[in-house]
């Protein structure tokens, strides 16, 4: 077949929407364990996705304390993905505000060597100060240096890789030299941050590249995404925002002397899923109820960047107490995405909270199959994007309704896969 949508299932540790894990037959400890992680890429894997996507990040959030967190390190839980999966590509987060890029190269090296070039990489930017002082440090480095630092570390990352070429492993039997010494060689970096000699310690890589994702809504982010990323995620909640950004992004990859086309724009889709929309809307209600008041609270703090002692559910929404775009607190991108919402609905502070809680910083679609599929068919077709991060309501029961009654539409659409066609996850995404 020919171009298809892109997707893949955002693991979020029971779900995406209010407090799913609350109502689940399982014990609470199951969501942060590895059976869960497995079910949820079996299941992608079942219905022919292109990856599961893991986000990271290094310090306890507001939300870690109230719900289930992504509690496993990265690599460790892909790595054991890998070894029970044959297809689904996995792509980890990893943040070059606080890793060497040396250990990173290696690692990413090493979980595409196990699982056959399936491996990704999401690389984050990380800001605020919590995170800094677990590094040893009192605060986060200014905003354009920790993108100066970034732009250098994946240079030396992409150098690493391409140390040792594959075609370096000779394996001569008869002249007993494995590697040929003439085609492995030192990168010799030395930069402002960093300085590598090289070459890379670990398996060439046979599969190519793994696959460079980012994710970040400033100027800087938007930037460093067009020239290096092979896929960029983004926060819309509709398509004519989404055209604007993969247009935006295209024109600055063309600008870098890049084929537009090898530049991926992946929103994210939340997806509540039932046989009827009045069945989905009140699922997705449900859901939202059981999140308690303090919790609703805490959380729309964190996303605005404020003290929960600026919030009260009960008032009017404190446009006083924002914090101005350029601050370092919080997700920029999804928190005027948030307030582009709160405004045009002109909600309170409960209902921003609610807002949240439903997932209004990205696309949305509360409904029976045929809606949900003709949602991503309409964004596909329309040039909106190249394909979703599936965010769903609870896992992995909303990924099993998605991967039965959602996938098989998108397929007689003629724009998923039937089977799949590639091993590594350069081949899914058609790179």
């Amino acid at each position: 077949m020919g171009r298809h949508v892109i997707l893949n299932a955002n693991l979020i540790p029971g779900g995406a929407i209010g407090s799913p894990w609350r109502r689940a037959p399982e014990p609470a400890s199951y969501f942060v364990g590895i059976e869960h992680y497995l079910d949820v890429a079996r299941t992608a894997e079942r219905g022919l996705l292109d990856a599961v996507f893991l986000a990271d990040s290094p310090d306890i959030q507001a939300k870690d304390w109230t719900a289930p967190s992504r509690l496993l390190e990265p690599f460790i839980a892909h790595s054991v993905l890998a070894a029970h999966t044959s297809r689904i590509g996995l792509i980890v987060t990893a943040t070059t505000s606080y890793n060497d890029p040396y250990t990173l190269a290696r690692s990413f090296a090493a979980l595409s060597a196990v699982s056959g070039g399936r491996a990704g990489w999401n690389f984050v930017v990380t800001g605020g100060d919590n995170a800094a002082r677990n590094y040893s440090l009192d605060q986060a480095l200014p905003k354009p240096e920790r993108y100066a630092r970034a732009a250098e570390f994946l240079d030396v990352v992409t150098a690493l890789w391409d140390s040792v070429p594959a075609e370096a492993l000779t394996g001569d039997k008869s002249t007993g030299h494995y590697l040929d010494t003439a085609l492995v060689r030192p990168i010799e970096h030395v930069g402002q941050y960093f300085r590598v000699a090289g070459p890379l310690k670990a398996p060439p890589l046979t599969h190519g590249r793994p696959l460079l994702i980012q994710a970040g809504a400033s100027t800087h982010g938007v930037a460093l995404g067009a020239e290096t990323a092979d896929a960029v995620y983004s926060a819309h909640v509709d398509p004519s925002a989404a055209v604007a950004r993969r247009t935006e992004l295209r024109r600055h990859a063309a600008a870098a002397g890049r084929d537009p086309d090898s530049v991926k724009l992946l929103p994210g889709l939340i997806i509540v899923l039932a046989d009827t929309e009045t069945a989905a809307e009140r699922r997705e209600q449900d859901l939202i109820d059981l999140i308690p008041d303090d919790v609703q609270l805490t959380n729309l703090a964190d996303r605005l960047g404020i003290s929960p002692d600026d919030l009260d559910l009960n008032a009017p929404f404190p446009w006083d107490k924002i914090p101005d775009e350029n601050t370092d607190a919080g997700s920029r991108g999804q928190r005027a995405v948030l307030l582009d919402n709160v405004a045009a609905r002109a909600t309170d502070t409960r209902g921003a909270a609610r807002l949240l809680a439903a997932g209004s910083v990205h696309a949305k679609v509360v409904g029976a199959p045929e809606q949900v599929a003709d949602l991503i068919a309409d964004w596909f077709s329309t040039g909106a994007c190249d394909g979703f991060n599936l965010m769903l309501d609870e896992l992995p029961g909303g990924l099993e309704l998605f991967v039965d009654h959602v996938v098989p539409l998108l397929q007689r659409k003629g724009i998923f896969r039937t089977e799949y066609e590639t091993t590594t996850l350069r081949g899914h995404y058609g790179l």
